[in-house]
């Protein structure tokens, strides 16, 4: 009986001494190494060098799909206010380090003044025996007149005067609780998403002039972008209508769109605040 108990003990012991322990930590760190390795190789999206221009598009628009500033995009092409581009126009994506807007890409006045020709003075012959009384009368200067010219704008783009010089006030741009937020390491959340209900208003959260409105960027649905000042943009998106056109100058907290769901499945707007072309968190200039 005991050779037979001491025989069951040598056997558990020498299964318990083939079975491995389960390595855990060791499979997890394989899987992170794998994960790594699939991170390293996986490559990002690279921004093109060159964009060819569609049908509807604008050089506001180009910029914001790009994070480009509309100046910069123009002077890279040498493109002159007031921005007119053509589709299937070849336009350069590349930002030279030393590019800036120049003065002459700035709009100028309309009216140019002729400047009055300057002719030289004839002076009067001189007599010997002439007296004062005598002197011949003093002829009045004659009165030289201004003239004006004033040049037509294209009737393509007209040049848009802003009605916006100074600090900008934000308004809240429609009813709604804040549904995902702003992070600037995420191209996915360049600005926010309020969530709202079908058909209510949306408002312009500025005065400006609409630059862009249409449905021709991608994920956006149907947009409208908004011209501020020289250095702000906003933009409201997954309208179900819009109810601006392109150079229609807006007042703050006009209705400019219907809040729907283009271009995604929920009902929402996302809104956006551009500050020389670059993506800026909303909630740093407007408060719900």
């Amino acid at each position: 009986m005991k050779l037979y108990c001491a025989l069951i003990v040598l056997l558990l012991l020498s299964a318990c001494a083939t079975r491995q322990p389960a390595q855990v930590d060791e499979i997890s760190t394989q899987r992170k190494h794998r994960q790594a390795q699939s991170m390293k190789h996986r490559k990002l999206p690279r921004k093109p060098d060159y964009y060819r221009v569609q049908k509807g598009d604008s050089l506001y628009s180009i910029g914001f799909r790009y994070n480009i500033d509309y100046r910069q995009l123009a002077v890279i092409n040498n493109i002159k206010p007031p921005y007119t581009i053509h589709p299937n126009q070849q336009l350069s994506l590349k930002q030279p380090v030393k590019a800036t807007v120049s003065q002459e890409n700035k709009p100028k006045s309309n009216a140019i003044v002729q400047q009055p020709v300057i002719t030289a003075k004839k002076e009067p012959t001189s007599h010997k025996n002439t007296t004062a009384s005598q002197q011949p009368p003093v002829k009045k200067p004659q009165q030289k007149t201004t003239v004006t010219v004033t040049r037509q704008p294209p009737k393509s783009k007209p040049v848009i005067n802003l009605p916006i010089t100074g600090d900008l006030n934000w308004l809240w741009p429609t009813q709604g609780k804040i549904r995902t937020t702003f992070s600037g390491s995420n191209p996915a959340r360049k600005g926010i998403s309020i969530r709202g209900k079908e058909g209510q208003d949306v408002k312009a959260a500025e005065a400006g002039v609409v630059v862009y409105s249409g449905d021709g960027l991608l994920g956006y649905g149907e947009l409208i972008i908004i011209k501020h000042n020289d250095s702000f943009l906003s933009a409201y998106g997954h309208n179900k209508k819009r109810l601006v056109k392109e150079g229609q100058s807006i007042k703050r907290g006009e209705v400019i769109a219907h809040l729907g769901s283009s271009g995604t499945n929920v009902d929402n707007l996302h809104f956006e605040i551009r500050k020389n072309g670059q993506p800026v968190n909303p909630l740093d200039y407007v408060k719900p």
